[in-house]
């Protein structure tokens, strides 16, 4: 089974054979990383491990002056486990794991004040972030007009959710209560 990274890196390499750092930009471009956890270094390290379990090869080119670069190609194994890692992810759901859930739970043992205050902070940093995704989204809309951005539609509904749950519990008269 692939790893969440290694899919999304077979990903950019099957829809355009790229070098590593083509790879670093689409990544920081497209902000790839509001959505999954990918460290800089990352990318080169688990290339090479892609291509240690033969889901990837390389070539290395030479243009005029520039250094050797290594371009990165899909294997026929890779294509294989690239289909059934998508089709996995699609089937299956997954548990949610996040930090509000705790923070909820401990709630009662706080001022309400002080809860009521936190949770406002959230809800403002959860609308400027969810202010600063449309606008990114919008500027990819723009350079790809024809794909359907599910994955935006589905990351601002959960962001969209929170919103509206953070609302109506600031809105509770005993939000402090069990």
């Amino acid at each position: 089974m692939l790893s969440n990274v290694e899919l999304i890196l077979i990903k950019f390499i099957k829809t355009k054979p790229s070098y590593a750092y083509e790879i670093e930009r689409m990544i920081e471009d497209r902000e790839i990383r509001v959505w999954v956890k990918i460290g800089g270094t990352t990318v080169y390290q688990v290339l090479d491990r892609l291509c240690n379990k033969g889901f990837l090869k390389s070539k290395i080119e030479k243009e005029g002056n520039m250094p050797q670069r290594k371009r990165y190609y899909v294997t026929d194994n890779g294509n294989k486990a690239f289909e059934k890692a998508t089709v996995k992810l699609l089937r299956n759901s997954e548990h949610y794991y996040f930090d509000l859930t705790i923070g909820l739970a401990c709630r009662h043992l706080m001022e309400t004040e002080m809860f009521k205050q936190t949770i406002q902070e959230r809800l403002n940093n959860l609308n400027d972030f969810v202010d600063h995704f449309n606008e990114k989204f919008e500027k990819v809309k723009e350079l790809y007009p024809n794909k359907r951005l599910l994955v935006k539609e589905y990351l601002l509904s959960h962001y969209q959710l929170e919103q509206s749950f953070l609302e109506r519990i600031l809105r509770e008269p005993d939000i402090n209560g069990e």
